[in-house]
């Protein structure tokens, strides 16, 4: 096998994983109650995200946030919490829920919801997407993609 298909094979293997990311994210955001997705490693670096235009400058707001307690709260969920969410001041007058999942070893699951969500239902789907997205992740990293 020559570099070249072997580099090839790698950038076909790469591009499969973050469609899978794209479909498992798309799938997420077509609830009516999530305003955005961001995916972290645990460096803090944005790996993926999904909002509306219109949620942009608020995402920095969040995804800044993000980073100033990414370790505090990966240390909580790798010791068994199943998630754990924050109500978080976006705007003088806006406070919405921020929910962090373990996605596999090494990334976060954050996803913001309406104020007046049905946090219910979306915890249970926002834990599945969370565990998905942690098994591709994690495969990916095995393999070595």
């Amino acid at each position: 096998m020559t570099l070249a298909n072997k580099f090839s094979e790698k950038t076909v293997f790469n591009r499969s994983v973050f469609n899978f990311l794209d479909l498992e994210l798309s799938y997420l955001s077509e609830y009516e109650d999530v305003i955005a997705i961001l995916l972290f490693r645990l460096d803090g670096q944005v790996l993926k995200t999904r909002h509306p235009e219109k949620f942009s400058q608020n995402l920095l707001i969040i995804s800044s946030w993000v980073k100033s307690i990414i370790s505090k709260t990966m240390e909580e969920l790798q010791s068994g919490s199943r998630s754990i969410k924050y109500n978080k001041m976006i705007t003088e007058s806006i406070r919405v829920p921020v929910y962090f999942y373990l996605a596999g070893r090494s990334s976060i699951l954050v996803i913001v919801l309406q104020s007046k969500a049905n946090t219910g239902l979306m915890e249970i789907e926002m834990s599945r997407s969370a565990k998905r997205i942690g098994l591709i992740i994690d495969t990916k990293k095995q393999i070595g993609g």
